[in-house]
Order: C-alpha cells, then structure tokens, then sequence
C-alpha cells in the first residue's frame, strides 16, 4: 500500500489515519500503534516545519511473512528527525521500543523506516493453544483414530452403494442382499464412531476451556492496575469469553478438517485409481475453486480484525454502562453516552456489514464457480461413456464420489480458513494479554515475613499517573517525598483534593509503583517482599467499596475463609452493622446484590470496615471509609478504632477534619509533598493551609 501528500496539517492527518487502518487490518500490536501514531507525528510536522508545507511524501506499507515494514520518504534536504529532534514525546515513544523508527537518506529523500514483527503466525498460535490441550492429548488421539476409521467407512459406501444400483439392474438377488446387510453394518458403525468421536471431542473442549480459562483468567488478576485503567474492562470481557472458547475448539476443529480433508484426499486417490482423466479434470476444477476462496480468506483475515476491535470498543462501553446506570442518570448523562455508543453501535455492526458484503460477493462468485464444475464434470461423464471409456457403475462411482468431493470439499476450505482466521485472531489477542509488555503484571519479590510489626516510610519517592504507556505525564502526583509512621500509631493524612493522598496508599499496596524513590515496609523494600507479606498484612477500605453480588456472610469470607460466626458477629458489631444485618430477612444470608446494590452508601462502607477488621492485619488504610456514615455511628466506629489503637497502624484520609482531630499524628500533604506534621492543635498553631480547612469546616 502506498499513500501519497503534502506536508500540510489535513494530509498528515489523513495519511496517519490510512496508515493506522492498515497497520490494525495486519495485526500490528496496540501498543507499537500507539508509539507509531506519535512519532510519525511528530516527525511529519517537524518536516513541515524544517522543509515547509508544499514538500511531497509518501508512505509504503508491506507486508512480510513475519513483520510489516513503513517506510516515510520526504523529499528535500537532508534532515534527521529523529536525530536531532528535541521532542520530548518523541524521544520517551522511542526509548526502549523495539519497532522504533531509523532515519537515512537516499537520493534526495529522507527515509523513515520501521520494522513491526507480527506474532500471529499459525505454528507459534499452534504452539500457544497447546499448552493447554497437550496435557489432554490421549482425547485428542482418539478423536483422530476413531475419525481415520470414519473415513474409511465413508470412502466404501458409495462403491457399496453402486454395487446396489448394478446388483438391482441385472437382478442378482443374492448379491444385493448381500451388498446391502455389508452397507448396514457399515453405516451403523460408522454412526457410532461418529457418536464416539464427539465424545472425545467434547472432553478435550472442556479440560482445554477448563485449563485456558483458569489460566488467562489469573493473568488477568495480575494485570497491573495502570493497564487495566488504561484499557477499560470491556477488553478483558471480551477476550475472557469469546476468544477463550474459539482457542478452546482448536484442536478439535483441527482435528475434524483433518479428518474430512483425509476423506477427499482418499477420495481423489480412489478417483485417480479409477480414471486418471477424471481426476486430472476435478483437480483442475478444484484448483480454481481453492484458489477464489484463499481471496476471500486473506481479504476476510483484514477486515475481520478491524470488526473485533470495533465490537470490543463498543462491548467496553456497555459494560461501563451497566456499572455506572445509576451515576448515568443522576447526572443526567443518557444523552451523551447514548450518542457514543450509537457511534460505536454504528461502527461496529458497518464493519461486520463490510465483512458480510465482501463475503456474499466472493460466495455468490463462488457458488456459480462449483455450479458451472458440477455442470462441467457431468458432461464429462457423458462424454467418456459415449466413448465407451467407462462403464455406467463406474460412472455412478466417479458421480457419487464427486458429489461428496465437488461443494462439500470447498466449502469445508471455506469453514477451515474461516477457523484459523478466527483463531489466529483471538490466540493474538489472548496472547498479548500474557505479554507483559503489553499488559505489564504485578511482580512480587521473594522475601516471605511472618511478623510484620506495622511501620511503613517513603523515601524520596516520585510518582505519576502515566499518559498512555509512554511514563508521560502531566504532572508529579508525589514530588520527592519523605514520609514515616512507627507501628501502631493512627496517623491522618489531610489535603485538597488531588494532593496525592490516595496515591500514597495505592503506593504502600503496591496498587502502583513508583518512578523513582523506595516504599518501606519494617524498614524492608516492599519490591522484595512476596504477595503474602506485603498485601497479607494490610486492609484497606476505600470510600467506593466494591461489595460482591453474594451473601454478607460470603463477603466477609473473601478477607477470612475460615472465619467462625463469633468472629463474624463480632467485627460485625465493631463496624456498627450488626443490627441492620439481624433486621434484614435473611440475616447474615441475605444476598445484597452486584456491588452491594441492595445495601446502602453507609451500609456498604461499614461491611467493607467489617471486611477489614475481620482480616486481622497489621496497616489498616480507611481512604474516607466513613464519608457516607451519620455522626452517630461515626463516633462508634471511632470508639473500635480507639480499641485497637496499638495494636495496628493506622492509616486514615479524610476530608471531615473531625473525624481525625484525635489521630497521634495528622499530615497535611499539599501538592504531592508533606508540609506540615503534628497532632490538631499544634497544626492549627503551626500550618495556615490546615487551619484554613477546619475553620472552614466548624463554620459551615
């Protein structure tokens, strides 16, 4: 593919957009995507910049066996920019890609080269899914065995069947009561190797469903949570579900176009044995036939990329719609969402039409294809018998045999290029989701500590939300910042919003890492501690806690399997929710529903308090755990707090300054640094900012 422009904003524009339709129908990954939209850019404006806007250039796109190489030639003078660019985008895009771009220049054109490389090749997707079907090959070998053996069968039935017609013509009784009890016991055992052979298939689908979806699904888990920000839910659905199951079937399917395709080629043998004349002539009309529908799969293998990613944009925001229906409509939002996801409706269902449209045309050019090779093939018969070249049985044999060979064959082409279309697509996308380039995972170190005593400390750490996954950002959330809290104390951190106070507890659970900087627990980098350590010794109840649609019973089983019901009950009472829950019909059984729908703001916050107490650890954080509760019960809750004072840290964000006068220690964090530490009434002395919150406060 070539695309030729001026260096002007509107042809730079579209030639990127063309560019990167093309790079997604070959199956360029995501993320070198993203780095090639941004270079690109910014290289074709500093050209613009450098040679004006009237200079041509033109993009080529080729597809190699294993990779797609672009090539950008401008015209003009010798630039580098690439070299000598002093964008900071472009320099964070290159650093450490693998893809990224090479400048040289050859006769008179600046040449900009990438090299993507393509990992959905069918040995290395064979290779992926057999991970998961290996270990359950022995159904994988019977299914094969038992469909050779149907082959066979289905080979003999239409002699058998032949040998009928001739027997019934010249009125050899006894023959045909033979030929028919043999082509008896042979479609009835051909019936139950089929019956047998779905049974083995069946089995190896579901151990390989079993085993993938166990597996990518722990990926998934372990997925770092600035990825799965970045991405939306939506992907992960998607892929979970749809994709799982295509992978799931492929040794299966593999194993029956196997076996059909046997049958042909036995087919085509017993027809080459026959008349090798016939045969010449179905292999020539086949060929032609074969050749149509590898068009049609390669322009099928483009188009259906770009459906999948299209579905999976549109199927991410219905998801996100179903979650957040009830903030939709209290912010009376359904217009503008309605309209984005009429947008994404409407582009995913024209690319499936775009797909359906080109498939029809190539089918209905196909079907005249096999009609006009029926046609052809008949004819030829007529001709061989008028010749005396062949007997009647013998062209009812070579009829029959092509029959079973001439629209089934192509059409079994047809469904397997389809498969492993399909295949290749999901077994690439399931495949970068084990990727951790593409989907970076959380990495634990190997130190296991037992006795954690609660003391955690920043030191110099720098941290921010990355833009895209280039480390871009828009500013420092945390700023070289230097934090301590001994075990057991309860510490406050205050602020405005946005001044890096839920960044620190996100930090401390390893939610996110930092740039730079340590984060310290027992004076211990958390980077060497394990899973088990580190998270097994923290709660944290957030102002949002997410409730699972399950029995309140089974919610506080999630922080203490095996928690007995004195247990329950009695973080129960310490959350101040134990009379709501012995109210509800059910009790401790009741169900609340997805997210804790049934339940209450407050009710919900003080299961997920219940939830914590229950775990028992050594850091509790409360990130406005107790926004959505009345004063009353906030008081109480302070009193449990009060309760297990030294016995835990903690750690606690809050925006009523009320809730935290008490606290041994109360930092105010402005703009990712701490600049003020002491309890309440050396801070109201001391720090203006804190003053000037609760002053405010106690007047509204």
């Amino acid at each position: 593919m070539k695309i030729k422009g001026v260096l002007t904003n509107e042809s730079i524009d579209r030639s990127i957009e063309s560019v990167l339709s093309d790079l997604e129908k070959l199956g360029v990954l995501s993320d070198d995507m993203i780095r090639f939209q941004l270079t690109i850019e910014d290289i074709l404006l500093d050209y613009h910049y450098k040679l004006g806007e009237d200079v041509p250039f033109c993009v080529v796109v080729k597809k190699k066996r294993t990779g797609v190489t672009v090539e950008l030639r401008v015209k003009g003078e010798s630039y580098d920019a690439i070299g000598l660019t002093d964008s900071l985008i472009l320099l964070k895009s290159v650093h450490g890609w693998t893809s990224a771009p090479s400048w040289h220049y050859d006769k008179g054109k600046n040449v900009i080269r990438y090299d993507f490389h393509l990992r959905n090749s069918l040995k290395d997707n064979l290779g992926f899914t057999w991970k998961y079907a290996g270990p359950h090959k022995k159904y994988l070998f019977l299914a094969l065995f038992l469909q050779l053996t149907g082959v066979g069968l289905m080979i003999l039935a239409p002699i058998l069947g032949a040998k009928i017609i001739v027997n019934l013509t010249s009125e050899a009784l006894d023959q045909l009561l033979l030929t028919a009890l043999m082509l008896f016991v042979v479609n009835i055992v051909s019936t139950s190797v089929l019956l047998a052979t779905n049974w083995a298939h069946n089995v190896l689908y579901n151990k390989t469903l079993n085993a993938l979806e166990i597996d990518i699904s722990d990926k998934v888990l372990k997925i770092k949570n600035s990825a799965i920000d970045e991405h939306g839910t939506g992907l992960f659905i998607q892929r979970l579900t749809v994709d799982t199951n295509n992978l799931a079937t492929a040794f299966s399917t593999f194993a029956d176009n196997l076996s059909n395709t046997v049958q042909y080629l036995g087919i085509l043998i017993a027809m080459l044995v026959i008349n090798p004349v016939v045969f010449l002539v179905t292999v020539i009309l086949l060929g032609i036939q074969i050749w149509l529908e590898i068009r049609r799969e390669k322009t099928n293998e483009k188009n259906g990329r770009l459906y999948r990613n299209a579905n999976e944009r549109y199927t991410g925001l219905v998801g996100e719609i179903v979650r957040g229906s009830k903030d939709i409509k209290l912010i009376h939002a359904e217009k503008e969402l309605k309209s984005e996801l009429n947008q994404r409706i409407i582009k995913a269902n024209s690319s499936r039409m775009y797909l359906d449209a080109i498939n029809r045309i190539f089918r209905l050019v196909g079907g005249g294809l096999r009609e006009l090779a029926a046609l052809l093939f008949i004819i030829l018969l007529m001709c061989l018998l008028k010749n005396h070249s062949i007997e009647v049985a013998t062209a009812l044999i070579l009829y029959n045999y092509y029959t079973n060979l001439g629209t089934p064959a192509i059409t079994l082409l047809g469904v397997i290029m389809d498969f492993f279309a399909d295949f290749n697509l999901s077994c690439e996308r399931l495949h970068a989701l084990t990727d951790d380039h593409l989907f970076p995972k959380e990495s634990f170190g190997e130190l296991s500590k037992k006795d954690i005593k609660g003391k955690v400390s920043l030191e110099k750490v720098c941290f921010s939300y990355n833009v895209s996954k280039l480390n871009s950002s828009t500013r420092w959330v945390l700023y070289d910042t230097n934090l301590t809290i001994n075990a057991g104390e309860t510490v406050a951190l205050v602020g405005r919003s946005g001044s890096g106070k839920t960044t620190i507890f996100n930090l401390l659970s390893k939610l996110y890492q930092p740039f730079s900087g340590k984060v310290m627990l027992d004076d211990i980098d958390i980077r060497e501690l394990d899973s088990d350590s580190l998270r097994g010794s923290m709660s944290v109840v957030t102002q949002s806690p997410y409730i699972f649609h399950m029995s309140i019973r089974d919610n506080l089983k999630l922080a203490k399997p095996d928690m007995t019901d004195e247990e329950m009950k009695t973080v129960a009472k310490q959350a101040c929710i134990d009379e709501d829950i012995e109210a509800m019909p059910e009790g401790y059984d009741t169900i609340v529903g997805e997210g804790g729908v049934n339940l209450s703001g407050g009710q919900r916050q003080r299961l997920a308090i219940a939830r914590g107490l229950l775990h028992d650890s050594k850091i509790l954080l409360l990130d406005e755990a107790t926004s959505a509760l009345d004063n009353i019960t906030q008081a109480k809750i302070r009193e449990t707090l009060q309760r297990i004072h030294g016995k835990c840290t903690v750690i606690m964000i809050a925006h009523r300054l009320s809730t935290v006068i008490g606290a041994d220690r109360i930092l105010y964090i402005k703009d990712g640094k701490i600049i003020a530490d002491g309890r309440h009434h050396a801070l109201i002395e001391s720090c203006p900012e804190y003053r000037e919150l609760y002053e405010t406060e106690v007047s509204i």
